[in-house]
């Protein structure tokens, strides 16, 4: 399930506003004054399906749509009673549409319900200091954990919807498609946590993006060699199997093969995922040694099977080499797999004459920006997701915001996601207007 386009009605108790996403490009560029929405609308739809409901309380909307690839249509409504509010879902058919839509509730928030715990916690910890003063008074230490189960009872109580009175039970449609649609909200201001003031502020988040490249090229290390293990094992009889059954490959093509494997590799090696030096250049097979075809044949499909779990990594990590240091400047970043992304001057040499190792602190916030935020479009996403993000263009020079969508592209055409981008900046879109949305206030 892919959203095709979002509504919303009433926000603020003002704004209309209707965006239909780029499907075609799979990036959708959204504009507009400060003070319309476009933040908001971003963080509504990933609170949704992030179930993180206590988002609405203070927001004031008449109705959210969303259109899906799937003909179904969502409408979310919140009404306001004594006791707070109440979130409902709603949904209907584009093809057979339906007079009269049936809202689901999903959650109520009940006020009273605080105070009911509030009252309930005091008098749960009168009953547990008289217990506790009487084991004290009769020398036994004593103590029951009963208390601990209720105080745990109430804390999960809060989490769900109310007491058992009020609990809400949202309709089985909802929850089984709701984990159908994996939203990803990435807010610029949070893509680096500062930790404190001074010069490590930002280095625990590259850390923790290295930290996961070396654990990803760590588990597709593990699965080539489960591949070459069993092919390992089976290899006397397919060979045998293949000699009688000959191949229809000729000279020329074993040797075309042996060239193409032999690129494979440098690719992945390029990249930094390591393959076995001794394998790396194959020499050419000649004429008088055509005996060698079947035999070769059956190595080289087995070469790629065994490099066919790098295959997805190798891309990824071609694809963010690439966009990272064309931005950079005067530095470089290298990808090894016992230390994840290195970071190496460009015109600096240290005394052995090689060029400097530069600390991730030393990047600037804006590099760090790109990092990180490219880091988690690449290696964070998958096959159908929806990603948001506000505001990119903070921290990034203009040059950099003129390639930005350009690299969007790229980044979609290989993870096949759908990005929706909130925007200021006519040097993010450069020349992609198409892609655009604008918000429109009330004139």
């Amino acid at each position: 399930m892919k959203i095709n386009r979002i509504k919303v009605e009433s926000l603020f108790g003002v704004f209309e506003h209707d965006i239909t996403l780029n499907n075609k490009d799979g990036i959708t560029i959204v504009i507009g004054e400060n003070g319309l929405g476009k933040t908001v609308i971003l963080e509504a739809i990933n609170a949704l399906f992030e179930m993180n409901y206590n988002f609405f309380s203070s927001l004031d909307f008449k109705m959210f749509s969303l259109y899906f690839d799937n003909s179904e249509m969502w409408q979310l409504t919140k009404k306001k009673n004594s006791d707070g509010y109440s979130l409902f879902i709603a949904r209907d058919s584009l093809i057979k549409p339906v007079q009269k839509l049936k809202p689901n509730k999903i959650f109520q928030e009940v006020e009273k319900f605080n105070e009911k715990m509030s009252m309930r916690e005091k008098e749960l910890y009168r009953r547990m200091e008289l217990e506790r003063h009487y084991h004290i008074q009769n020398d036994r230490m004593i103590y029951s954990n009963r208390y601990d189960r209720e105080f745990t009872n109430m804390h999960q109580l809060r989490l769900l919807y109310g007491d058992n009175e009020n609990e809400v039970k949202p309709p089985k449609w909802f929850i089984d498609a709701i984990k159908k649609v994996n939203v990803k909200l990435i807010e610029t201001q949070r893509l680096i946590t500062v930790k404190e003031t001074g010069s490590d502020s930002y280095v625990n988040n590259l850390k923790k993006c290295s930290q996961e490249l070396k654990e990803m090229i760590a588990v597709a290390a593990k699965n080539s060699s489960e591949v070459a293990s069993k092919l390992d094992s089976s290899y006397p009889n397919r060979l045998v199997y293949k000699l009688r059954q000959g191949t229809p490959e000729s000279f020329e093509d074993l040797n075309v093969a042996l060239s193409n494997l032999n690129e494979r590799r440098k690719t992945f090696s390029s990249s930094g995922l390591t393959v076995k030096s001794s394998d790396t250049d194959l020499l050419q097979i000649e004429e008088e040694q055509k005996d060698l075809v079947n035999l070769l044949i059956l190595y080289i499909e087995d070469s790629h099977k065994k490099l066919e779990p790098f295959e997805e990594l190798s891309q990824k990590i071609t694809l963010f080499k690439g966009i990272i240091n064309k931005r950079f400047k005067h530095k470089k970043l290298e990808i090894k797999p016992e230390e994840g992304l290195v970071f190496r001057s460009t015109v600096v040499k240290n005394s052995k004459g090689l060029f400097e190792t530069i600390p991730p602190s030393k990047l600037s916030s804006g590099e760090q920006n790109e990092l990180i935020l490219f880091y988690k479009l690449i290696f964070n996403t998958h096959v159908n997701d929806m990603v948001l993000i506000d505001e990119p263009e903070l921290s990034l020079h203009i040059s950099w915001q003129n390639k930005f969508i350009k690299d969007l592209k790229s980044i979609t055409s290989i993870n096949g996601v759908s990005i929706i981008i909130a925007t200021h900046s006519p040097d993010i879109i450069d020349d992609n207007w198409d892609l655009r949305i604008e918000l429109k206030g009330v004139e």
